[in-house]
């Protein structure tokens, strides 16, 4: 069974037609896409105005450019996954399509006998915290934080950012909220915490991890500087679970400056594609893989990269 997996598309159009164009060209049977989906920024540059902006773009481009890969390629079914930018991740799903899966923290198998199940969290980024933020775990420091910070109101009503609203009334669900990003953070489960209660899959060696932020010093979270950003706990979680793979995204330079989007962490083979987002003239080119499920290493092809290993 054919993947192609790729991350961090940013609500690109121009990145999305790619995408349609692999589709076809590689027959691959599964699309998996590993957060960031959505557009970072308005128009308008008002992080305030993320989140219609955001459920504007699903309506008008996402939703039917999923049909339109589902009605005229060879994909059979598409797995997702938040990234810290989707804000309006959650409206995807008001009614779930048929042949889209939500893998954030549930797992689903599909015909073959593999096992998907996905991680949308990251550790906090410079700044501001986002709803896909969170602590990595009690001990890590993070880096500065703007105060105040703004996060999406909850829709089924949590009572911390309920307590948030003026008068205690429930925020609308597409509102943006302000918190205390510090507050906010340290009374949030971690992400330690979180990977302890993701289901368990039937078996580990089967088992394909979709994790928007890759594992902490690998050569897959370098940032400009030759700087790790990725988080020490799915690197403890993929030590001790052994999966047979897990996919990456987040941090888009990390192949460019270690010089690989493959690596290995005991036996679990770990991707991390990058992405190049448009800021000149230059050819936009998709940063994506594709490979058979039951021959990875013998069929792993990356549109950009040579397949360089780093063990």
């Amino acid at each position: 069974m054919k993947f192609l997996y790729t991350s961090d598309l940013h609500g690109e159009t121009y990145l999305y037609q790619e995408l349609l164009s692999l589709a076809i060209s590689s027959s691959s049977e599964i699309m998996v896409i590993g957060g960031d989906l959505l557009p970072s920024f308005p128009p308008t540059k008002r992080y305030e105005d993320m989140v219609p902006n955001q459920r504007a773009f699903i309506d008008q481009f996402l939703s039917p450019f999923f049909k339109r890969i589902l009605e005229t390629t060879s994909i059979q079914q598409i797995f997702l996954i938040a990234g810290n930018w989707d804000l309006g991740y959650p409206f995807l799903f008001r009614e779930i399509p048929e042949k889209i899966f939500d893998l954030n923290q549930r797992s689903h198998r599909i015909e073959n006998g593999y096992e998907l199940l996905g991680y949308p969290f990251v550790p906090p980024t410079p700044f501001r915290p986002k709803d896909f933020e969170k602590m990595d775990d009690r001990e890590t420091p993070w880096p500065p934080q703007k105060n105040p910070s703004y996060t999406r109101s909850s829709d089924q009503g949590d009572p911390w950012l309920r307590s948030a609203s003026p008068r205690g009334e429930r925020p609308e669900a597409s509102r943006l909220i302000p918190v205390d990003p510090n507050r906010y953070l340290r009374e949030r489960e971690t992400i330690e915490e979180d990977l302890d209660r993701l289901p368990k899959p039937l078996q580990s060696r089967r088992a394909i991890y979709v994790m928007h932020s890759p594992p902490f010093g690998t050569r897959l979270d370098l940032i400009e500087g030759g700087k790790p950003a990725g988080s020490r706990s799915i690197k403890a979680f993929i030590e001790r679970n052994q999966p047979l793979l897990t996919l990456h995204g987040h941090i888009h330079e990390a192949p460019a400056l270690s010089g690989t989007y493959v690596t290995r962490i005991g036996e679990a083979l770990s991707i991390n594609p990058g992405q190049f987002i448009r800021t000149t003239r230059e050819v936009p080119r998709l940063h994506a893989v594709t490979f058979e499920i039951e021959r990875i290493e013998q069929t792993l092809t990356h549109t950009c990269f040579p397949k360089v290993l780093s063990e």
